[in-house]
């Protein structure tokens, strides 16, 4: 074993030849050494002792392990070559492999100093080593960029970097470098550098000691960062912080724009930012923000109205988009002339716009970068005006939240305020955080008390447990509402209705209703209806009337309701109701007259308006009563009319109180109420004392007039209604009901049944009124002229559903018609009689005969019993009969006659009297019942058998000469046509008169003048002037 580890050693690390050498040793020393049987042993002798052996041989066995061994050998040399011949091979491919890294890594290194520098680019970061002992510094090519020097043009030094470090900034900076050599340590640093271009930007500097063998700092290894970008972004977010607080803290919107503006203007250079607000027109815009730009151009652009080419901004509200416009020089949409050369003139040359959007998408404005050069917008720009843009739309609409808000607290206020409720806001604790005037006056108590205390004080102790239970009712539901007891600062306690909501931040708003005027309400309205249900069920005035005078003693304490009914004769008081008051005092003034000093009730019915006597002891109304009231402890007392529907006044009612007192305005509506119910409980009584009245007066009309009235169901022929009239018209008795329409009509003429039927069925189908005439046969046999009227009756729908109507008796109306007739005849006689009468006045000799032929056709032709021709004697004012026709002739005056016993009796005659005092005609159709025809002329008539009396006066120059009595011994009633014609022939019996006395007035002119001519002779001065005034009328009027 141990020859072969030798071998396999020798060839693994020395090679094959010595390896070859190391097995041939192997062989030669395994056949001197080991070939040979040696065999050490000891044996023992028989004194006991041990003795060592060794014995030396070469056997079979030992020669077979020799082959095995140069075997393994030889297989263990050719491995062990192998083995170093694949380690040559794999060295000598490392080496090719290490030829090839090296390059490829060569090359990586050049490709990654591109993706560095590339990387430093884009990241904006530059590397630098700066070595302290000889200020030599190394800058990458980034690094030159950030500094704004060309690496080819420019020599990089300490010294250079210092003077490009903003002279604010480098004393600090070389403070700093000092102190961190010094301390060696590594340095980081935020500083400005100022470039040759006048630009500011911002670098992060950070730097690493490296340390030479002397311990000190041998250089510096760093990078510089542009954090321009981060720095201005820094400050666009503080900036849109500040700009939100300002906003949450209610800064005025322009300021918060303007600081919109600036903040954009700082971190874009060399922009200009402004801010525009649509106008409540929605044609024109604002400038409300824009702090560097010119004035001058702020008014122009208010001046252009928004639309398709109305510039960046016009045109972005126009649109609802963006608008960028990058020279508005050559810009269509600037193509107004007016407004691009205003814009140049302020040096104004690129625009970007961007409309600024509700969130509900409606345009509120515009924001705009304007820039002094020809620009575009990079992307970040772009993002940089949306934000703005955003900021802008929250600080607009906060805004006109808050302003909403601010109105909408104001109307709030001003609502609360004017609330006729009272208006509790509370917090979680019940305290009591906001009142309006109405809370202060229901608690009675001032604002300054309410606020910061609990609602629980408004509770009585022993109900304060539910105002926790309602509060959480309150958290679970929202809102609920409910009556309670509210306990005032005096004490008192009066009914409310509480209506609670939640608001926002934990407050809650109580809305408390003093609902104690609904509660008297309430019980008015029980009252009434007990009251109305009395009226209806159609009990007593004086139950109704008592019910009411309690109602009013349970509403208001100390009261003693009185009600007075005013007498038929509307002159009178007569007691209607006063339970509580003394009965001795009630007595006393039933039957009291009205009057304007008559106590309070006497005088409100006399004046038609309400008394109130708020002191008995001392009101002059009371003169007359105010013992009697004292002494029953009565020391006031209200008095208010009731009125009927038609306004007049129907009672009175009172209320009595046992101290002076006034009424306060919840007593006026309670007076209000119980004078209503009265009057509608009076004048229902009153009403139905009318309609029996009426209903008896409608069956006497129809009665008289021979009218019934009637309602027919044709759908089913019954007759609904006949009135007691209708029955007796058509026959039948009303104790059995109406009949039916069949039964009705077998009561008609057979004559005229087809033509009644045929003209109900076009009534019915047309749904029309109807009017005809028919004859009924009554069971006796009488017949009856009947004249129907029909009316139908339909339903909403159009549908008919009765006739309703009247039959009226015209039987004596159609015997009229025929006496009509005959009066016709009778007419044309009268012409006749009169054209004779005016043939005798033409003929007759003598005007008494001519009077007495007028007087007997007057006779004639009224069939009258005697006519008589007053007249009146002015020379003795007597009456004086002239003449007298009984009948047809003329007839000797009667002596017996009154007015001829006593000329002068005419004076005390109603008859007479009124005759002189009318002028017209006197008729009395019933000489027994009329009382103008009374003492001994009515006696005379009666003794003559007279019935009724026709005068008719003579009339001269409007004044009464006489009158014509006719006198008839029938009862009927004069027609016109008689009175017409009496008062013709009247006419001319007063004609004749005049005539005859015009004939003896000429007659004794003629003597006058006769005995005038014979005396002319003698006395030539005979005076006309002294002649008879009578004499020259009879004269005047004979010519």
């Amino acid at each position: 074993t141990s020859f072969l580890l030798a071998i396999a050693i020798t060839f693994w690390y020395a090679g094959t030849g010595p390896g070859i050498l190391s097995v041939f040793l192997s062989f030669l020393a395994f056949a001197l050494f080991v070939l040979p049987n040696q065999v050490d042993y000891r044996i023992v002798l028989p004194d006991g002792s041990t003795k060592p052996v060794y014995v030396s041989g070469v056997t079979a066995s030992h020669i077979q392990y020799f082959f095995y061994f140069a075997l393994l050998a030889l297989l263990m040399s050719w491995f062990s070559s192998s083995r170093r011949r694949a380690e040559q091979s794999l060295s000598q491919a490392r080496r090719e492999l290490e030829t090839k890294v090296e390059e490829r890594t060569a090359k990586l290194s050049r490709h990654s100093e591109a993706f560095l520098a590339e990387g430093e680019r884009i990241s904006h970061t530059g590397s630098w080593s700066w070595k302290i002992s000889n200020g030599k510094v190394t800058w990458s090519d980034e690094h030159f960029r950030i500094f704004g020097f060309e690496p080819e043009k420019t020599e990089p030094s300490f010294q250079l970097f210092l003077e490009t470090v903003h002279p604010e900034d480098r004393s600090f900076i070389e403070r700093s470098l000092d102190q961190a050599v010094n301390q060696k340590k590594a340095f980081d640093l935020e500083f400005r550098i100022a470039l040759a271009d006048g630009s500011i930007k911002y670098v992060h500097g950070v730097g690493r000691p490296v340390l030479g063998k002397s311990g000190e700092v041998d250089r510096y290894n760093g990078t510089t960062v542009d954090i321009s970008e981060r720095k201005r972004g820094e400050a666009l977010f503080t900036g849109e912080k500040r700009l939100l607080e300002m906003i949450a803290t209610g800064v005025a919107l322009e300021e918060i724009l303007n600081s919109l503006c600036l903040i954009i203007e700082g971190y874009r250079d060399g922009t200009l930012a402004s801010v525009l607000l649509l106008r409540s027109d929605g044609t024109h815009l604002d400038s409300v923000a824009g702090p560097s730009l010119p004035k001058g151009w702020r008014q122009e652009m208010e001046k252009l109205p928004i639309g398709p080419c109305a510039g960046s901004c016009g045109t972005a509200a126009y649109r609802g988009s963006a608008v960028i416009v990058s020279d508005i020089a050559t810009d269509p949409l600037w193509e107004v002339p007016e407004h691009r050369a205003a814009a140049l003139s302020h040096g104004l040359r690129a625009s970007w716009s961007n409309p600024i959007l509700s969130s509900e998408g409606k345009v509120l404005g515009t924001f705009c970068i304007y820039g002094r050069e020809p620009q575009s917008p990079s992307p970040h720009d772009l993002g940089v005006m949306e934000k703005a843009t955003h900021l802008a739309r929250v600080a607009i609409e906060r805004d006109r939240a808050e302003s909403a808000v601010r109105i909408s607290e104001e109307k709030y206020r001003d609502l609360i305020n004017a609330s006729p409720d009272a208006i509790c806001v509370i917090d979680a604790d019940a305290r009591c955080v906001l009142v309006n005037p109405a809370a202060v006056k229901l608690a009675g108590r001032p604002e300054h008390e309410l606020i910061g205390s609990s609602i629980a004080d408004t509770y009585l102790p022993e109900e304060r447990y539910l105002l926790v239970d309602r509060l959480e009712k309150l958290k679970a539901e929202g809102s609920f509402r409910f009556e309670r007891k509210f306990l005032r600062k005096n004490g008192e306690v009066i009914p409310v209705e509480v209506s609670l909501s939640a608001l926002r931040g934990r407050h809650y708003q109580a809305i408390i209703r003093d609902i104690s005027q609904r509660k008297r309400r309430e019980g008015l309205l029980a009252g009434e209806n007990r009251v109305l249900e009395m009226v209806a069920k159609g009990d007593s005035l004086s139950d109704i009337l008592e019910i009411l005078c309690l109602l009013v003693e349970e509403q208001s304490s100390g009261v003693l309701a009185s009600i007075l009914l005013i007498d038929a004769n509307g002159k009178q008081l007569r007691h209607g109701a006063a339970p509580n008051l003394p009965k001795a005092y009630t007595e006393a003034i039933d039957g009291a007259f009205i009057g304007p000093a008559v106590g309070s009730c006497g005088t409100a019915a006399y004046r038609a308006e309400q008394v109130i006597v708020s002191n008995i002891a001392t009101d002059p109304l009371w003169d007359a009563f105010r013992d009697l009231a004292l002494s029953h402890s009565l020391l006031a007392c209200w008095s208010t009319p009731i009125f009927s529907s038609e306004g007049k006044v129907i009672g009175t009612f009172a209320m009595y109180y046992r101290e002076p007192r006034s009424p306060s305005p919840l007593e006026q509506d309670t007076i209000k109420h119980i004078t209503h119910l009265a009057g509608v409980a009076i004048q229902r009584k009153l009403a139905e004392t009318a309609r029996r009245e009426s209903e008896a007066y409608l069956a006497e009309a129809q009665r008289l007039s021979h009218t019934g009235s009637w309602a027919w169901t044709p759908a089913t022929g019954e007759m609904r209604y006949w009135s007691d009239e209708t029955y007796r018209l058509l026959g039948f008795d009303p104790d059995a009901g109406p009949p039916r329409f069949e039964k009705f009509f077998g009561r008609l003429h057979p004559e005229d049944q087809d033509r009644v039927r045929e003209l109900f069925g076009i009534a019915i189908a047309e749904k029309a009124d109807f009017e005809t005439d028919y004859r009924v046969v009554h069971p006796s046999g009488a017949l009856k002229h009947i004249h129907a009227v029909g009316h139908p009756v339909c339903d909403e729908a159009g549908h008919l559903v009765e006739f309703v109507g009247t039959v009226i008796d015209i039987t004596e109306a159609k015997r009229s018609e025929e006496a009509l007739r005959a009066s016709e005849q009778v007419a044309r006689g009268q012409v006749e009689a009169l054209a004779q009468s005016l043939d005798v006045l033409a003929t007759a000799p003598a005007p008494d005969k001519f009077i007495g032929q007028m007087l007997s056709t007057i006779g004639r032709l009224l069939k009258a019993q005697s006519v008589t021709l007053w007249l009146f004697d002015e020379s003795t004012d007597s009456l004086a009969l002239r003449l007298m026709a009984d009948g047809r002739k003329l007839a000797v005056p009667d002596p017996e006659h009154p007015f001829m016993k006593d000329p002068m009796s005419w004076k005390q005659n109603p008859v007479i009297q009124e005759l002189l005092f009318t002028a017209g005609p006197v008729v009395c159709e019933d000489i027994e019942t009329d009382p103008r025809v009374n003492g001994a002329w009515r006696e005379y008539l009666k003794r003559k058998g007279a019935k009724r009396f026709l005068g008719v006066p003579l009339l001269v120059g409007g004044q009464v000469r006489g009158f014509v009595g006719i006198r008839h011994s029938d009862c009927a009633a004069y027609r016109p046509e008689e009175i017409e014609l009496t008062q013709a022939l009247a006419h001319q019996v007063m004609l004749a008169i005049q005539l005859n006395e015009l004939a003896d007035q000429g007659q004794r002119a003629a003597v006058w003048f006769h005995r005038c001519d014979c005396a002319i002779g003698s006395s030539r001065g005979c005076d006309f002037l002294r002649l008879p005034q009578g004499s020259g009328r009879s004269f005047a009027s004979r010519r």
